[in-house]
């Protein structure tokens, strides 16, 4: 492991400096400096190899932290890499011991992996020198060769410094003078010598283990022989201490080791070129590599670069050939692709060093020693992320994915070896939803019209869509599962089927096949599983473009046809106020006579009404839109029901001369519902028949019963409905003219009405034109009741009493004009009216008088009708807590209906007022409170 003290205060300029060295180097271990206390500390722990700083620091500069490393670590090599630096500081940094100076720009970020392995390597040389020296100079100044002479019986003659510090002694006295050299040496080591030296004369370079006096073992290297000195046979010998290199030899071993280690961990293989003989040399894992067989012992260049794919070689050989010049640094990096003999391709990352001997012209390249990295899987993996990359992009780039889907499919086929594929779309046939195929490829037209559409679970394309999970079949599993059959027979030897799943929504499914593949990898399932979620996503972000942009229309739709409403609203409102304001000022103003005194009030009273259905209209659809639209159900003759709408329109129909034909049978039955909804269902048809139809023209309406229903056609000869607008005619503020010149008035709200009623009762409407001028049919289907009722709906109940006389009335309106008319209008039916301007005053009054009926405005200032009848509720019965009371008010709406029930009125009546229903409601108000 290379350990680096990493000091610069830049966090992006240390991840760069970290990211190019990995990629270099396997094992490194990195230590970041960031302050000055960090370095302090990692100086007090020295638990580092290389130093890597920045000059320019917040705390310091790299001069100063390069002075405290070598004062404390001067063998430990430093590389400065800054961008702030100047070649006086560069100076100055190699004067205080810098290895290497770099400067932080893209074209030299490749020279930092260069420099530490420069560094290393130079550190490590020193380290060896240096002991190889401190070895010699030992050897020189302190003779650490022991030099000894013993008798040939072993007993010790004499030794120098040498000898007697190998033993651990300081002097030969210590040696008892019979005592021979056995104590100090293993027991069989020496018996084993002395029968050597007896056999032999002589011992060359022993190595053997020597016990010092101290019981400690060292490793020393012995040579003996016998000398004749003076005729006595005496042994001479040399004595060297060799645990230094002992131990070197047996670190080296574990170095070796561990290096092995690594290289198979890494799954690394070796290779050695000699230049000389033009021989490559493969470790056995770079045999596997390249796709030789063991037993190949060295390889000829030119056959390695052979096995190069052919889109490669040159670049390989132009790279080779660069670290060889023996001008080059000798480093060499690539990555390129093989080919194994059976064609497989594989993908390779090498990198080496030449080895140069000689200098100047001389210098040449004498070895040329590597690795080389199997990373096809890598390369792959890149390759699939890309192809997302590329497909993410297409897909968020285009709003109609499902026209991609070929291309899609070609891209993963290139990599993946698909034949094809199949995509189904969940849709809905014969009202239940069922899978339709979309997009296929490598199915023949008639598979794919048999499969065009499947149930779900049906088939595996089916049974991902039952399931909602992927399902993935290799060829053994293909040819067993149950519903693998169909691509069993197409020759599909491996299948990969993903649901299309948004948000939990089942979209479709996504399934493909290879006819030459065996299985799918786990990597290559990633990538179809992937790409199928972003083809999800991508139809469903499709679909809600397509929803907004048809909302938007709609929209767009919706906003005219308001305009158009808004614009008919305010004609067909002022509209009856012209004659209403004209023909009150003529009657004020001048002396008309008699009949033409009728005449104008005749005007005024049917505008004011055709304002008042205007509003009703609106207020029915204000009901209808927040269902607030009831009912007062009871069993109902239609008979009935036609002809009183007849009678309403009859003056309308005789004043254009139009003809009505009515056909009604008989005996048709009842049927459940409310009369006055009902016919105005039937006035609404007949009055929108009229209205359209030209003078003398005919208008015919039927009653029949067809099967167990009540059917009612209104048919007319009148202008009719272009085709275009017959799916919106029962549509609210919908016309088929909404222009300024339009021939009829209306605010396009009496269909939809229809139409709604027509379904509360659990009927039907439909409208048939053969387009314009052709006339228009209505056709209203009811259904009857099972047992017609013996209560007839026609039978009218007995009018009420419009008899006001005696009862007291409090009129409560800050409108003097409304206030004095409901007074004279109830007087003059007998009521004892008394009127005030304000709910206050009301409250007054009321501790004064006794009022047996309460009217009260709503809209009121300070105090509204609201407040005034809570306040009313809070008094005793004897201060008129109890009293009845209505609420006259312009706001009609439903909503406004519920408030004054909750307030604590009994009754509602909206404005305008007819006189005759208000004098009916006060009648019944007045005998249920007694």
């Amino acid at each position: 492991m290379l350990r680096i003290l990493l000091i610069d205060d830049n966090l992006n300029d240390r991840l760069l400096a970290i990211h190019v060295l990995e990629q270099e180097f396997f094992d490194l271990q990195f230590h970041e400096i960031v302050q000055a206390k960090d370095l302090e500390e990692a100086l007090e722990k020295g638990q580092f190899d290389l130093v890597i700083t920045d000059y320019q620091l917040r705390w310091s500069d790299g001069l100063t932290a390069i002075r405290a490393i070598k004062n404390r670590y001067p063998d430990c090599p430093v590389i400065m890499f800054t961008s702030s630096g100047t070649q006086e500081v560069a100076v100055e940094a190699m004067k205080s011991g810098l290895e290497d100076y770099i400067i932080k720009s893209p074209k030299h970020y490749v020279r930092l992996p260069a420099a530490v392995r420069r560094a290393i390597e130079r550190t490590e040389a020193q380290r060896k020198a240096v002991r190889l020296e401190s070895r010699f100079q030992t050897l020189l100044n302190n003779l650490n060769v022991g030099i000894y002479r013993l008798t040939a019986d072993g007993i010790l003659l004499e030794g120098n410094p040498a000898f007697l510090r190998l033993l651990g002694l300081n002097s030969l006295t210590e040696i008892p003078a019979s005592q021979t050299l056995e104590p100090y040496f293993q027991p069989l080591d020496y018996a084993q010598v002395l029968n050597q030296l007896k056999q032999n004369s002589e011992i060359r370079d022993r190595e053997m283990q020597l016990r010092r006096a101290n019981g400690s073992l060292i490793w020393v290297r012995i040579s003996t022989t016998f000398t004749q000195v003076d005729g006595t046979t005496v042994i001479d010998g040399l004595i060297e201490d060799i645990s230094e290199r002992k131990q070197a030899q047996k670190a080296l071993h574990q170095s070796e080791e561990r290096a092995q280690l690594a290289v198979n961990i890494s799954r690394l293989g070796t290779w050695h070129y000699d230049p000389s003989t033009n021989l490559v040399e493969f470790d056995k894992r770079m045999h596997e590599i390249w796709g030789e067989p063991d037993d190949t012992a060295l390889i000829p260049l030119p056959m390695v670069i052979e096995r190069i794919h052919p889109n490669d070689r040159e670049r390989v050989v132009n790279t080779i050939s660069n670290a060889l010049n023996p001008m080059s640094s000798g480093t060499y990096e690539i990555d390129y692709r093989i080919v194994w003999k059976d064609g497989t391709e594989r993908w390779l990352f090498a990198n080496g060093q030449v080895q140069l001997e000689g200098e100047g012209v001389s210098k040449q390249a004498v070895g040329f020693l590597g690795t080389a990295l199997d990373i096809t899987e890598r390369k792959r993996a890149e390759e699939r992320l890309h192809l997302l990359y590329e497909t993410t992009s297409d897909l968020l780039a285009t709003e109609h994915p499902m026209l991609l889907m070929n291309n899609l499919f070609n891209k993963l086929s290139a990599q993946l070896e698909l034949h094809s594929y199949y995509n189904y779309m969940v849709e809905e046939k014969d009202n239940r939803l069922m899978l339709h195929l979309n997009n296929y490829e490598g199915i023949s037209e008639a598979t794919a019209q048999s499969l065009e559409w499947i149930e779900f679970g049906q088939n595996l394309c089916g049974l991902v869509a039952q399931e909602r999970q992927q399902i993935v079949l290799d060829r053994s599993q293909i040819s067993t599962h149950p519903n693998a059959q169909l691509v069993n027979s197409i020759g599909i030897t491996a299948f990969a089927g993903q649901p299309l799943i948004v948000q939990g929504r089942l979209l479709g499914t996504l399934s493909f096949g290879s006819r030459t593949r065996t299985y799918f990898t786990s990597e290559e399932i990633d990538l179809l599983q992937s790409t199928c979620e972003q083809m999800a996503i991508a139809i469903e972000r499709a679909n809600l473009l397509a929803s907004i942009q048809q909302q938007a229309q709609q929209l767009q739709q919706a906003n005219r046809i308001k305009d158009e409403f808004l614009a008919v609203l305010s004609h067909e409102l002022r509209s009856p106020l012209n004659p209403i304001l004209g023909w009150s000022k003529l009657l004020q103003t001048c002396k008309l006579d008699e009949a033409k005194t009728a005449h104008a009030l005749s005007a005024i009273e049917r505008n004011a009404k055709l304002q008042s259905e205007l509003i009703e209209d609106l207020l029915d659809v204000s009901r209808i839109l927040q269902g607030k639209l009831s009912l007062n159900v009871c069993p109902v003759d239609l008979v009935s029901i036609v002809q009183a709408a007849m009678e309403t329109v009859q003056l309308a129909a005789e004043s254009k001369s139009i003809q009505i034909q009515v056909r009604l049978e008989p005996n048709v039955g009842q049927v459940l519902g409310d009369p006055n909804r009902l016919q105005q269902v039937i006035w609404n048809l007949l009055s929108n028949a009229i209205k359209f139809t030209d003078v003398e023209g005919r208008v015919d309406i039927q009653l029949k019963q067809v099967s167990s229903f009540a059917e009612v056609t209104v048919i007319d000869t009148g202008q009719g409905i272009h085709p275009d607008f017959l799916p919106y005619v029962f549509e609210y503020f919908r016309q088929a003219d909404g222009a300024t010149t339009r021939k009829f008035g209306g605010l396009g709200l009496g269909l939809a009405i229809v139409r709604h009623l027509v379904e509360l009762h659990g009927g039907t409407v439909r409208v048939e034109s053969a387009g314009e001028g052709q006339g228009t049919t209505f056709t209203v289907r009811l259904p009857l009741m099972a047992t017609p009722s013996q209560k007839n709906a026609d039978s009218k109940p007995s009018e009420p009493s419009l008899n006001l006389h005696g009862i007291k009335v409090l009129v409560v309106d800050d409108n003097t004009d409304t206030r004095e008319f409901i007074a004279f209008m109830l007087e003059m039916y007998g009521a004892n009216v008394t009127t005030v301007t304000s709910a206050v005053e009301a409250l007054a009054t009321l501790t004064k008088y006794r009022a047996d009926v309460l009217l009260s405005d709503i809209g009121m200032p300070e105090m509204d009708g609201y407040m005034l009848v809570r306040q009313l509720r809070a008094l005793p019965y004897q201060q008129g807590g109890k009293i009845p009371a209505i609420a006259l008010t312009a706001f009609a709406g439903e909503i406004n209906y519920q408030k004054a029930i909750e307030a604590g009125f009994q009754r509602h009546v909206p404005k305008p007022i007819e006189p005759v229903k208000l004098v009916e409601t006060i009648t019944d108000l007045v005998k249920q409170s007694q």
